[in-house]
């Protein structure tokens, strides 16, 4: 469980076990379920058959915009591209 302020993710292996502490925060709290996670704290996630990509591009795009950066031109970064992040080592 991730807690936020207001926002939180309820998430794990055990669909049963999650269901009993969703049921038991309800009557605790007031709460809404918004359905599968779409966004939470500036990041965008994205679920594909490869797995589950995080993004910040909608954040930003956002951020530029607001401080008048928009229309600036990108530049190259030294970060390797399309690194895959794995628990294993292959």
């Amino acid at each position: 469980m991730i807690i936020y302020v207001d926002d939180m993710i309820v998430t794990g292996n055990d669909s049963i076990e999650k269901e009993a502490l969703q049921t038991y925060l309800s009557r605790e709290f007031e709460m809404k379920d918004l359905g599968p996670l779409k966004y939470f704290l500036g990041i965008e996630v994205l679920r594909c058959r490869h797995g589950i990509l995080l993004s910040q591009l909608k954040y930003t795009i956002d951020l530029l915009n607001e401080v008048g950066m928009l229309a600036y031109k990108t530049s190259d970064t030294p970060a390797a591209e399309n690194v895959k992040l794995s628990a294993h080592s292959n």
